[in-house]
């Protein structure tokens, strides 16, 4: 019984908690939901694996949110959804060369 009290407290506790989330980073960046630290915790530099997919499976994902970035295999490149999540619009993003 004790047991179970203290798994339902928890999960009061976590479901009303919110806030800002951070990888390998005690200090999220006050603007984002989300911090990913560029080291591991050896204090290896690594990067962020963006979502591969082809371009069927980005196609199949359901109300995708407006800005949501994925990584397409097929085209090679990031595409971020310019439309709604009603009428996903999917366009790579494009460095100027």
């Amino acid at each position: 019984m004790k047991k179970k009290m203290i798994l339902i407290g928890v999960a009061l506790y976590t479901s009303h908690a919110s806030g800002q989330v951070a990888i390998n980073s005690s200090t999220p960046h006050p603007s984002s939901n989300l911090t990913v630290a560029p080291t591991n915790l050896k204090g290896e530099y690594k990067g962020t694996l963006l979502s591969p997919m082809t371009t069927n499976q980005i196609n199949t994902i359901l109300n995708p949110a407006k800005g949501l970035i994925v990584y397409d295999t097929v085209t090679k490149c990031l595409k971020v959804n310019k439309g709604t999540p009603a009428a996903s619009q999917w366009v790579c993003i494009k460095t100027r060369s």
